[in-house]
């Protein structure tokens, strides 16, 4: 491998951030020389890609590096598989396209100069044009579509707003204003509401700048960086290696290409990836490195510590066979896929959804508050109370499937109900044990290993289904995906729901025994798994409180590097990571250009 070009900025990466600040900076400033460099493929109108519809079936594709956690006692013995985008665009690529935004007092509880909630209005503005509402804190005119889509499941929708408010939830408001909490909404999606297409970082930042042939700006693919190479702490250069055709390898490593880097050297491979391209460089712990054969350049404990992820879970129901589900169109259903060919080039169809058009942000009641337990109690007297703009669950009903759609009896109609855990207290860590960057990490999720984590599971799996159960067009509960109840329980899942003379003021809340909320405990044990939404592995703290950048986003005890990507946020946030994902890159590119004495183009306040 050769490279003859000196750029002034390398960006290790082109994930979600990664390629708003390689974007920004080319764009705003031509006179600076920019080189990302990429471990995947181009992504440039890939099918797979900016077909939101695929969502489902390119989790097994090569556009996924997939990493497995160790087994966990807390979860049965499983060893549970955590990906990450692989390829242009990173995990925007490849992820769920939902429409979260995190809470105002998720970004004040980081606790850094210029990362508070009002310093980021700008760049939340600044990414996005929204179609679906308007207000003080929405974009009208960024990269990133904001939209419905371009499918919606009206039977599913309306009988979910029927459900939900029957439960005494709100529903209709805009729940992504950083402040509202405790209701539902129609879902928007990262899609654009014209062409159907999926909103990655790809395709709205960087692919426009290298097709329009931008002269400062270079992408190299297939090609890992191996370490960053670091002078008396000052980075000077990357060595960079072919990818391996494998997601990892036990193959010895060729010989490394050094690329030097004039100005600055950006880290943005991702939550599960920038701590062990620090730890390769000599940075972090120095007993990790030690074991792994790694000389210490910079004593930084906190590296590859602190992770944060959010569980997910979801039970399965039968419905009505006139709602229209994609599983058809997944297993090639030949009439199903004709139909959503012929409306994919308008913008419709089956191909312009991700299959989440209700959704809402949650918390418990007083009454339910009281069955959670003193330890949950405790911590929400502490944490939650004071923050009313905080979920405990994210809830949302989608028309896809969580499972396999193959364990589940053929010819019938199903949909998932599905949760997420916000705000787990449990962490992980994520370290090297090789130099080789092609060696599979030690990835220790560390799920539910603090006992606080179970409440909101146990009653997130409650109205969740008290949801469904609500839902008209809902036929009978897939008892395989629901909790082994004790004989004779009342919470027994009901494999057929009679809907005749329907009637949802008749509907009552299941009651659940003590012995019934350890079967769901132990369900959610066995089942839960990530949200794919890792982060706070690089922690921005100061180094003493395990942290490992700086404000200004620069590596502690070093000098001309940053880390910018999620694994930077100190704290968990209340929502899909895509948003806040963006929101970091957008921040970055600003503090990038500072750092460089550089101003970005002040017209450049949106659209590329």
């Amino acid at each position: 491998m050769t490279f003859s070009c000196e750029p002034d900025v390398i960006i290790c990466g082109g994930g979600s951030a990664a390629c708003i600040i390689a974007a920004r900076l080319a764009k705003g400033t031509p006179r600076l020389n920019i080189l990302v460099i990429e471990a995947g493929e181009n992504s440039l109108l890939d099918p797979e890609v900016i077909r939101p519809g695929n969502f489902k079936p390119i989790q097994s594709t090569k556009r996924l590096k997939t990493y497995e956690s160790i087994a966990s006692p807390h979860l049965g013995g499983r060893a549970v598989p955590i990906s990450q985008g692989h390829g242009l665009g990173g995990s925007s690529a490849v992820n769920f396209m939902m429409y979260t935004r995190a809470s105002a007092s998720d970004y004040n509880d980081w606790n850094q100069p210029g990362w508070t909630y009002e310093d980021l209005v700008p760049m939340m503005k600044k990414l996005e044009t929204c179609h679906y509402t308007s207000g003080p804190n929405h974009g009208t005119w960024g990269p990133i579509a904001v939209s419905y889509g371009g499918h919606v499941e009206k039977t599913v929708q309306n009988d979910g707003a029927a459900a939900v408010q029957d439960m005494g939830y709100n529903y209709g408001g805009d729940m992504q204003d950083f402040h509202s909490c405790g209701g539902f909404m129609p879902y928007a999606k990262y899609i654009d509401p014209v062409t159907g297409h999926r909103q990655d970082t790809g395709h709205r930042y960087l692919h426009p700048l290298l097709c329009a042939g931008y002269p400062n700006l270079k992408v190299l693919f297939n090609t890992t960086v191996k370490r960053v190479v670091l002078e008396n702490g000052v980075a000077v250069a990357v060595e960079v290696v072919p990818s391996s055709a494998e997601p990892f390898s036990d193959k010895p490593m060729p010989a490394a290409t050094t690329i030097s880097a004039k100005k600055l050297v950006i880290v943005s491979c991702g939550s599960l990836a920038s701590p062990p391209l620090l730890e390769r460089s000599g940075v972090g712990n120095p007993e990790i490195l030690k074991a792994a054969g790694v000389e210490t350049k910079i004593a930084l404990p906190g590296v590859g510590e602190n992770l944060n992820d959010h569980y997910l879970l979801g039970v399965v129901c039968e419905v009505d066979e006139k709602v229209e589900t994609p599983e058809p169109l997944y297993v090639k259903d030949v009439e199903c896929g004709k139909k959503a060919e012929a409306l994919w080039p308008t913008g419709k169809g089956l191909w312009t959804t991700n299959t989440v058009d209700l959704a809402g942000k949650i918390r418990p009641t007083e009454k339910q508050l009281s069955k959670m337990g003193a330890p949950f109690k405790k911590l929400w007297d502490e944490y939650y109370a004071p923050r009313a703009d905080k979920p405990v669950v994210i809830s949302a009903i989608m028309t896809s499937l969580l499972c396999d759609a193959s364990i589940l009896p053929a010819g019938k109609n199903y949909f998932s109900g599905a949760y997420i855990s916000c705000y787990p207290q449990s962490k992980g860590s994520v370290h090297i044990t090789s130099p080789s960057c092609y060696a599979h990490p030690r990835l220790d999720a560390n799920y539910a290993s603090n006992p606080v984590d179970i409440p909101p599971l146990v009653w997130g799996y409650k109205v969740t289904r008290e949801i469904s159960r609500r839902m008209e067009c809902v036929l009978g509960e897939v008892a395989i995906c629901h909790p082994e109840f004790p004989a004779g329980s009342k919470a027994a899942p009901q494999p057929a729901i009679d809907r005749n003379n329907f009637d949802i003021k008749k509907i009552k809340d299941l009651e659940y025994t003590e012995e019934d909320d350890k079967a769901i405990e132990q369900w959610a044990r066995n089942n839960l798994m990530t949200t794919w939404h890792v982060l706070g592995t690089c922690a921005m703290r100061p180094k003493e409180k395990g942290g490992v950048v700086d404000a200004n986003l620069l590596v502690h005890g070093t000098r001309n590097l940053m880390v910018a990507d999620m694994s930077i946020a100190p704290e968990n946030v209340g929502s899909n990571t895509y948003n806040t994902a963006m929101i970091i890159g957008e921040k970055a590119a600003t503090l990038a250009a500072e750092f460089l004495g550089v101003d970005l183009d002040s017209k450049l306040v949106g659209r590329l």
